[in-house]
């Protein structure tokens, strides 16, 4: 009996890192989507002017640094989604997603047309987004935002 045992031993051994790495690709694989979507919700609750989608997927000592340098918490980002910028298009793209068990850290471009006041401030940004996974949801904990030089 113990002869059957070995053989049987050594396959699971051999096939159960296989079945765990493709549970892994499988939970990493939706944590990409679903940060994608964030993003992509994000950039659009800007167009609406709708301050809470980033009220609820930040954490509540959220920072964010402006293309302006400023940095800011979470109260005052939240309030400056309705400012005095308006928001016509927010299109993300470029996305490099890199998840470090419950970190993630969300590189990419944002292509933003809007107004503030009369003037048009249109521009390309690049962004880096860092996300903490908390009781199974991810939430921003920073953002950083640079414009892209005009050539």
């Amino acid at each position: 009996m113990s002869g059957n045992i070995f053989p049987c031993t050594v396959i699971a051994i051999v096939l159960f890192p296989s079945v765990l790495l493709r549970a892994a690709n499988a939970d990493r694989s939706a944590d990409e989507q679903e940060l994608t979507k964030i993003e992509n919700d994000w950039g659009e609750s800007y167009i609406k002017r709708d301050p809470s989608f980033a009220e609820r997927i930040t954490t509540d000592d959220f920072t964010f640094v402006g293309p302006d340098g400023n940095i800011v918490e979470k109260s005052n980002y939240v309030r400056g989604i309705k400012g005095n910028t308006v928001f016509k298009q927010f299109k993300i793209d470029d996305l490099k997603i890199r998840i470090y068990g419950d970190t993630a850290i969300v590189i990419g471009h944002a292509t933003i047309t809007s107004t503030a006041g009369q003037s048009d401030v249109s521009r390309r940004y690049a962004f880096t987004d860092v996300f903490v996974k908390e009781t199974g949801e991810w939430k921003a904990v920073s953002g950083h935002v640079t414009p892209i030089a005009k050539n």
